[in-house]
């Protein structure tokens, strides 16, 4: 809730026109993504709560896949403004809010265009993100992503890791991602002593797989004419042009 009077958005005067789409409009509760677990398909606001949660450098680098082709293209910024918000606890019992805090937060908005067709005229769509603190480049990073993530919803083909929600919502918490790459430090002796059995297995069929291609090979292939030796360069198969021998049994046949 802001703790001062609301400033009117940078681009409302493009909602007004129609040429951007409407905000993000909250019907019921969302879901708490710190109380349930997580079940995809994801609604928006579930999606919108993992990436404010996420890692700041996990977002920047699917900001910048989108951007080189890998999402939703260049988007257009049309809000990055900082401010302070108030934070109220609800307490059921007496059924008042309480004011307990003021925090400063990051917010920003992008704009998309997209063509429309199937009876969707051409517009601009939007990515939202917020972040705790002055932290203009992670809000950035949150709106192209969250603009990426709505690739079903728009009908568009979905061409990189950016797109999909699965992955985007399972690695992009820092502490997940940080503590499965640093178990690596962990002894991992029945796992590898498993991959060398497998390996050296592997090896030795196809050893005797190349042992035997080689055999069924030489036994195929055809000797010298006449028990003759071949020459130096020549296979044993090759015709020997000008010798007596292979005369006389070119004259024969």
């Amino acid at each position: 809730k802001p703790s001062i009077n609301p400033v009117p958005e940078p681009d409302s005067f493009l909602t007004v026109e129609g040429l951007l789409e409407e905000n993000l409009k909250a019907q019921d509760p969302p879901g708490d993504l710190t109380r349930r677990p997580l079940d995809f398909p994801a609604d928006r606001r579930v999606r919108l709560q993992s990436l404010a949660r996420a890692d700041e450098g996990f977002l920047l680098a699917m900001a910048y896949s989108c951007q080189r082709g890998y999402g939703a293209g260049h988007p257009f910024v049309t809000n990055l403004r900082l401010g302070t918000v108030e934070v109220e606890l609800e307490i059921p019992e007496i059924g008042i809010e309480v004011p307990v805090a003021r925090i400063e937060v990051t917010e920003a908005t992008t704009a998309n265009p997209i063509k429309g067709g199937g009876g969707v005229a051409p517009t601009l769509t939007r990515g939202y993100g917020l972040t705790l603190g002055h932290n203009e480049r992670k809000a950035l990073s949150m709106a192209i992503v969250d603009r990426a993530l709505r690739a079903k919803e728009l009908g568009e083909r979905i061409k990189g890791p950016a797109q999909d929600e699965e992955f985007v919502m399972y690695h992009s918490d820092n502490v997940e991602a940080s503590g499965f790459v640093s178990h690596l430090k962990l002894p991992h002796h029945v796992d590898f002593q498993a991959e060398l059995g497998l390996i050296r297995a592997m090896r030795e069929i196809s050893g005797k797989t190349a042992q035997a291609g080689d055999s069924a090979a030489n036994a195929l292939e055809p000797g010298p004419i006449d028990g003759g030796a071949a020459r130096p360069g020549h296979s044993q198969g090759e015709s020997l042009e000008g010798a007596p021998s292979e005369k006389k049994s070119a004259a024969g046949s």
